[in-house]
């Protein structure tokens, strides 16, 4: 019975424990809620009050420069597709010559079957 009391005990301490961290993550996060909360309220005032501030749009992130090679990565990614569709053009041009190539031998063969008769 000493095994299973102490089992218990250890699994009541757990669960205790796992709660108080779950009451402090909750409390943080809250925290961090109303922070932002009243620092977007105390924006908005002094918006209302001095107009737009120019810290604003020093805040924001610069956009990141433009790809030195984005012309080459283009120009590469249309030659990919004009190969794939030249590829495909010329499986369907095979594909469509083996078909009428198939009924010129299917004709072939009706008309010597009728001339053998």
């Amino acid at each position: 019975m000493g095994v299973w009391k102490s089992l218990v005990d250890r699994m009541n301490d757990k669960r205790e424990e796992l709660q108080r961290k779950a009451v402090k993550k909750a409390a943080r996060a809250a925290l961090d809620t109303a922070g932002k909360t009243v620092d977007l309220a105390g924006k908005a005032i002094e918006r209302a009050v001095f107009g737009k501030l120019d810290d604003d749009d020093a805040k924001k992130e610069p956009e990141p420069p433009p790809d030195p090679f984005a012309r080459v990565k283009a120009a590469e990614a249309a030659k990919k597709e004009r190969e794939r569709d030249e590829k495909r053009r010329a499986k369907e041009e095979k594909a469509r010559q083996s078909r009428v190539e198939e009924e010129v031998d299917a004709d072939l063969a009706a008309l010597k079957k009728r001339l053998g008769k």
